[in-house]
C-alpha cells in the first residue's frame, strides 16, 4: 500500500505518524509545498515576543527524525497542483522540475493561508503576517529597527502578536473591525479584555478599519475608517484564514456549506480512497451538530489521527466532532471557551438560560488567590450544558477542561453540582466554579429561583415595571451601583421585608450573586416576584 499526505504540519504529520504506527509496511510519502514539516504554529507569536528564545525550538519533527524513525519519506518545496483521481495520480513541482507520483491512498492536509484583505497598499514591505518559520523571521529580523507597531484584527494571532511586540517594548496600537475582540466569545467577554490590553500599553481601537495603507521608507501610514492615521514602522495582518480547497475543488471533491473539504465521520471525502484534515475541513459542532471550520492544532492532530489510522487499513476511528475548546493569554490574564456562547446557541435555536459566577480561583483566605468570571450557558427544560466560557487571573483553563469533558459527556448541571473534584486552599474553594455554577444553574432548572443576565436587564426592567434593588452594604454602594438602583442592605431587607410592596416585581442584585441569592430565598416563599441578576455587580461591570 502507498500512501501520500499532502501538507507536513500538525494535521499531515499526524496522518502520516499515525499510518506508520498501523501499518508497518505500507510506503508512505509526505509532500510539503513548504520548507519545514512539524513546526509549532502555534508557538510563533511566542517566539516573536521573546518567550520562545531559540528558534529551533519551534521545529518539532525533522525531516530525518521521520525518514530514522518512521520510515516516511518526507519531501519538502513540494507543491502539488492538480489531483487525478481517476488514475489515482498526483502532479507534483518540485525544485527539479514536474513529476507524476501515484498514490494508493491519499491523505489531504493542505492547511490554510492568513487572508490578505484587498486593501490599497497591502504589498509594502513593512506589512508582515505571523504564520509561517519565514514570517517571524522576517518579523524578527526587523525588530531591531522597529519602535512602533500595528496589529490588523484583535483575534487569537492579533492578541498574542500585540502582547508579544508590547514585551518587547515596541509602541503597539491594534484597530479591529468588530465591535468586540475575540468573536468566539460573548459580546461581554471583550471588555476585559480590552481593559487589560490597554493597561499593558496597548493603543486599541474597536469598530474601526484600516481603509489604506500609505508612505515610504520605514514608516507606513494605515489610514482607517474613523478618519485617524496610525503611523507604524510594523504592520501585522491577523484578519482570519482561508482554507486551501483549490486541489480538492479542482478534482471534483465536493466542499460543504462552510466553503471547506466535506468529509464523513471516518475522515473520508466522497472519494473513499481520499481523506483530508486539518484547518482546511469542514467538520460539525458536538453541541448543535452543525457543519464547523475551526483551525485548532487539538483538532487537526485529531483528525490527522484518525484519517492516517482508516487510511492505513486499521480497525475504524470516527471522528466525534468539536467543542472548538479555546485558551489564550490576554497580558495578565487568561480567558477560555468551549462548546456554544450564548450568542451561538441563540442562533442556533436552542432555548437556554446562562449564569455568571464571579469566584476566587482557590479559597480566597489563601494568599494568592485570583479573581475569575465564569459564565455557563445551559439548555432550558433538560439541563444541558451547551457552553462555558471563563476569564480571570489563575485557573480559567482548569475549569473549562472540566466544563469541556462534561459537555463532551453529555452532562447537565445536576451532574454539574455532584461533581467531586479535588480540593485544598492552595488549589481551589471546596465548591469550586463548575460545582458553583451548577448549583446556581439547577436552582433556575428546578424553578428555586428566576435569574436575569446583565445584558438583559434593562429590558426586564421596562417589559415588567421591575425595581432594581442593591442589597450591598453602604461602602459597597457608595463605591459605585447601578443607576435607577434602590439601596437596601440584605440585613436590612431581612429585618423588615415590608420595605418592599408585595404589588411590584423585584431584581436583586449584590457583589457575586450569593447575598441576592438569599433574598430572594426568604422573598420568594412571603410570595413576592424577585429575579436575582446572575454575578450581580462583578458580572454587570463587565456588560457596561
Amino acid at each position: 500500500m502507498k500512501i501520500v499526505v499532502i501538507g507536513g504540519v500538525a494535521a499531515g504529520a499526524s496522518a502520516a505518524a499515525r499510518a506508520r504506527r498501523m501499518n508497518d509496511g505500507a510506503e508512505i510519502i509526505m509532500l510539503e509545498r513548504g520548507p519545514y514539516v512539524s513546526f509549532a504554529n502555534c508557538g510563533l507569536p511566542y517566539y516573536v515576543g521573546g518567550d520562545i528564545p531559540d528558534r529551533e525550538d519551534l521545529l518539532l519533527v525533522s525531516p530525518e527524525l521521520f525518514k530514522n524513525r518512521y520510515h516516511i519519506d518526507v519531501r519538502l518545496h513540494h507543491n502539488v497542483t492538480a489531483i487525478d483521481r481517476k488514475k489515482k495520480q498526483l502532479r507534483v513541482s518540485t525544485p527539479i522540475g514536474e513529476l507524476i507520483q501515484d498514490y494508493d491512498k491519499l491523505i489531504l492536509a493542505p492547511g490554510c493561508d492568513p487572508v490578505t484583505p484587498p486593501i490599497p497598499g497591502v504589498d509594502q514591505k513593512h506589512i508582515h503576517t505571523v504564520f509561517t518559520i519565514s514570517d517571524v523571521d522576517a518579523i524578527v529580523a526587523a525588530l531591531g529597527e522597529v519602535r512602533s507597531a500595528l496589529v490588523v484584527g484583535g483575534g487569537f494571532i492579533g492578541i498574542e502578536t500585540a502582547e508579544a511586540l508590547l514585551k518587547r517594548g515596541i509602541d503597539t496600537s491594534m484597530v479591529e473591525l468588530q465591535a468586540q475582540l475575540m468573536p468566539i466569545f460573548d459580546p461581554e467577554f471583550s471588555r476585559p479584555m480590552e481593559a487589560h490590553l490597554r493597561a499593558a500599553g496597548l493603543r486599541l481601537k474597536m469598530g474601526c478599519g484600516v481603509q489604506r495603507f500609505t508612505g515610504a521608507g520605514t514608516v507606513t501610514g494605515a489610514e482607517l475608517s474613523d478618519g485617524s492615521t496610525v503611523e507604524a514602522q510594523l504592520v501585522i495582518l491577523a484578519a482570519g484564514l482561508r482554507p486551501n480547497v483549490a486541489l480538492a475543488r479542482d478534482c471534483g471533491l465536493r466542499l460543504g456549506s462552510t466553503g471547506a473539504i466535506l468529509v464523513n465521520e471516518y475522515m473520508q471525502t466522497e472519494d473513499p480512497d481520499v481523506y483530508a484534515v486539518g484547518d482546511a475541513v469542514e467538520g460539525f459542532h458536538r453541541v448543535s451538530g452543525r457543519p464547523i471550520r475551526v483551525s485548532l492544532a487539538t483538532s487537526a492532530n485529531r483528525q490527522g489521527r484518525i484519517a492516517g489510522n482508516n487510511a492505513a487499513g486499521a480497525a475504524p476511528l470516527r471522528y466525534q466532532g468539536t467543542l472548538a475548546t479555546s485558551v489564550i493569554r490576554i497580558a495578565d490574564i487568561t480567558a477560555a471557551c468551549t462548546g456554544l456562547s450564548e450568542r451561538d446557541a441563540l442562533e442556533r435555536g436552542f432555548a437556554c438560560y446562562s449564569v455568571f459566577v464571579p469566584a476566587a480561583s482557590n479559597a480566597s483566605y489563601y494568599p494568592g488567590s485570583g479573581w475569575l468570571i465564569l459564565k455557563l450557558v445551559v439548555e432550558q427544560v433538560t439541563g444541558r450544558l451547551l457552553g462555558a466560557q471563563a476569564i480571570g487571573e489563575k485557573g480559567v483553563e482548569k475549569r473549562i477542561d472540566v466544563l469541556a469533558t462534561a459537555i463532551y459527556a453529555g452532562l447537565t448541571v445536576l451532574d454539574l453540582e455532584n461533581l467531586d473534584l479535588c480540593y485544598a486552599p492552595p488549589y481551589s474553594s471546596a465548591k469550586g466554579p463548575e460545582i458553583m455554577g451548577g448549583m446556581i444553574a439547577s436552582n433556575v432548572l428546578r424553578g428555586d429561583e428566576k435569574l436575569v443576565t446583565p445584558a438583559r436587564l434593562e429590558r426586564l426592567l421596562q417589559d415588567t415595571g421591575a425595581v432594581l434593588i442593591d442589597l450591598r452594604t453602604q461602602a459597597e454602594w457608595d463605591a459605585g451601583h447601578i443607576p435607577g438602583a434602590r439601596h437596601i442592605p440584605l440585613d436590612t431587607l431581612r429585618a423588615d421585608p415590608g420595605l418592599l410592596s408585595p404589588d411590584k416585581p423585584y431584581v436583586f442584585y449584590c457583589g457575586v450573586g450569593l447575598r441576592a441569592h438569599n433574598g430572594c430565598r426568604f422573598m420568594t416563599q412571603l410570595g413576592y416576584d424577585v429575579y436575582n441578576l446572575t454575578g450581580g455587580w462583578n458580572a454587570y461591570l463587565m456588560d457596561v
